[in-house]
């Protein structure tokens, strides 16, 4: 009987073979032999595996301290009762600790920690390197920490110290000169929610204009950090009127496209609008999809599939008397309706996509 070696396989299968390797594992397969860290090393190989699959992508999950690699599988049968291969698995847990929030830029991800020392650090599990970031002064827990790059692809932090502690500041860390600046302009606006995303290297908020801030229901707008000019651009319009009284949230479509989720805190219709065009300075909107949902979406997150025309939305579930109960929706045109129980929790899961890279930390 012959058996083949894996040195006998061809290019072709052992690249294959190896982009079904649960991420988690992969800091052991490079170990196995060079050839093979240097083919998971690559970056043709990263995008291969990074979910350039049709069925499924990556998403980072955290709730309370943990963080989770998510598979979402969009395409699977549109089956109510067919719950025995739901749309959405765990596939591994990601082993750094006490993490309160996540940001995800180009493959790599901006952990903030939720000790009594609020730490930064910039991690890619794809190659297994970590970099902590040193603060100028200090870390907050609840100021807002973003990740992006320039025209020249040099990564950079950003830090909006929150207007609690009586003060607005902005930091920039350059992963170039590991080193960090000041910045220092005039602003008419303030960011109003928690709710920040990356979209080709630059950074996206909620805000409103301060003159407003007295008035009952202020309107709230989009506004884009660019890390290559380190500015903040013009408040750009959202595709509906959007007060502080509606749960609004941000995701991205394909790293391409930004999508917009609004539900008014006093009905269950809930709509969804795709960018056509988005640059710091200009904004356009296509309406996407529209269905009713009961369930509060505030904190929580969501992404589209465009070619599919569903949603899956993941929120928290008050129903239960102890704790909170996660769960994942997908929704779809003609009533199309499926759920999964994600366990309880005491923190309404934040997820984000996740697409593997070999920029390294």
């Amino acid at each position: 009987m012959c058996m083949t070696m894996m040195s006998d396989i061809s290019q072709d299968l052992l690249e294959e073979i190896l982009s079904r390797v649960p991420i988690t594992y992969l800091r052991a397969v490079k170990s196995t032999c060079k050839g093979w860290k240097d083919l998971l090393n690559d970056p043709s190989f990263s995008k291969k595996y990074g979910g350039k699959r049709d069925n499924e992508f990556l998403a980072i999950m955290t709730s309370g301290s943990r963080a989770s690699l998510m598979s979402v599988n969009l395409h699977g049968p549109r089956d109510n009762k067919d719950l025995e291969d739901p749309f959405i698995k765990q596939i591994g847990e990601l082993n750094q600790d006490q993490i309160f929030k996540v940001f995800h830029c180009d493959g790599l991800l901006l952990c903030i920690t939720n000790e009594d020392n609020t730490r930064l650090v910039v991690w890619n599990p794809y190659l297994a390197q970590t970099r902590c970031i040193q603060p100028i002064d200090k870390f907050y827990i609840y100021d807002w920490y973003c990740l992006g790059y320039d025209k020249d692809k040099n990564h950079k932090i950003l830090v909006v110290y929150s207007p609690m502690f009586g003060r607005i500041e902005y930091e920039i860390y350059s992963f170039l000169s590991k080193s960090w600046i000041v910045l220092s302009f005039p602003t008419d606006w303030q960011i109003s929610r928690d709710e920040c995303l990356s979209l080709k290297g630059n950074t996206y908020f909620i805000a409103y204009k301060k003159m407003e801030v007295e008035e009952v229901g202020f309107q709230e707008f989009l506004l884009c950090f660019d890390f290559t000019n380190e500015r903040f651009g013009p408040l750009l319009p959202l595709p509906f009127q959007c007060y502080n009284q509606t749960s609004l949230v941000l995701s991205t479509v394909q790293e391409e496209q930004l999508a917009v989720l609004c539900k008014r805190c006093d009905a269950y219709e809930t709509k969804i609008w795709i960018t056509t065009k988005i640059e710091p300075n200009a904004v356009s909107w296509s309406y996407f999809l529209k269905f009713d949902f009961k369930v509060d979406i505030s904190g929580g997150s969501f992404f589209v599939d465009v070619e599919e025309k569903v949603a899956v939305l993941f929120c928290i579930n008050r129903e239960k008397e102890k704790g909170i109960n996660n769960k994942t929706y997908m929704i779809g045109e003609d009533g199309y309706y499926k759920e999964v129980d994600l366990g309880e929790s005491n923190w309404c899961p934040s997820m984000c996509s996740y697409v593997p890279s070999c920029v390294q930390v």
